[in-house]
């Protein structure tokens, strides 16, 4: 078996403890379009190189180590939790917002057969968490959401 750059790279970072906004993009359209090559749909001539059990592979990788999350999405995603948009919706952790520590990549959720989104370990600095998702408007989404 061949074993792609791409793989290779998201692989590394995942181990890392260190994902980027870059990762995390990158991860989800490679779901995504080994996801629609797996029914036989049309994916785009861009689209990453891997095999099926490559991206699952990945996939187990971030819901094991659940890397850290780092750089700009660390920082866009602090400004979206702490986003007086959604301070309503938001209102059972708001404690453990105003503490947060970190961001962790926990894992991916599918909104159907062929789009996932990055879910996220919200961690505090003592201890407390929660997991969110921010599904894209594009998506039908509506901000962040929190997760059971």
């Amino acid at each position: 078996m061949v074993i792609s750059n791409t793989y290779k790279r998201h692989l590394a970072a995942i181990h890392s403890d260190n994902v980027t906004r870059s990762n995390v993009i990158g991860l989800r359209k490679l779901l995504n379009a080994t996801a629609r090559k797996e029914s036989r749909l049309s994916v785009s001539c861009t689209s990453p190189d891997v095999t099926p059990e490559q991206a699952y592979w990945l996939q187990e990788a971030v819901e094991r180590d659940q890397p850290r999350v780092t750089g700009e999405l660390h920082d866009s995603g602090l400004a979206l939790l702490r986003s007086k948009r959604y301070a309503k919706r938001l209102a059972p952790v708001a404690d453990i917002i105003a503490a947060i520590d970190h961001f962790c990549l926990s894992g991916f959720e599918w909104l159907d057969s062929y789009h996932c989104v990055p879910v996220y370990l919200a961690k505090a600095s003592d201890g407390r968490s929660f997991t969110f998702r921010n599904v894209p408007w594009q998506s039908g989404g509506n901000g962040p959401e929190i997760l059971p």
